[in-house]
């Protein structure tokens, strides 16, 4: 498994951020209720709840990340390249299977007059988060070079 430990303070911290994060999606979805109760719309059902938790997942990724609690203390090892591409070639061979599952027996599902732009704004709020997620983690990279130094 991996090596990467976290100590006390990062499980602390961890801990108390996804505790608020927690609370913060909690809070969210009431306020998602109460405002459906009121007759207010934002997106349809399955994809508000989605949108609200991923942006509280992004949150707690975002906190974890400049917090320092995201990996352990690493030991420098020679085998970063397996680390890296051992989960790369994984992803491909995920996508290329999607791929080919979706091609043969999914392209029959289609939706009849549906005029809904939840999958525009799924993929747009999913590109935005993932990219300040990216952001965070290369700021939060670059903070633990100069610290070493």
């Amino acid at each position: 498994m991996s090596k990467n430990v976290l100590d006390e303070m990062q499980l602390q911290r961890r801990n108390r951020f996804g505790n608020q994060s927690f609370m913060l999606m909690f809070y969210l979805l009431m306020a998602d209720i109460g405002l459906y109760g009121f007759g207010f719309r934002w997106l349809k059902y399955p994809l508000n709840v989605f949108t609200i938790m991923l942006i509280c997942m992004t949150y707690y990724l975002v906190r974890v990340i400049l917090g320092n609690a995201y990996v352990g203390p690493q030991s420098r090892e020679k085998h970063k390249i397996r680390m890296v591409l051992y989960p790369a070639a994984i992803a491909v061979l995920a996508a290329a299977a999607v791929v080919l599952i979706s091609q043969k027996g999914f392209v029959m599902a289609q939706t009849q007059g549906d005029s809904d732009k939840g999958a525009m704004i799924l993929f747009t709020v999913s590109v935005v988060f993932f990219t300040i997620a990216l952001i965070v983690g290369v700021i939060a990279k670059r903070q633990n070079i100069e610290d070493e130094e």
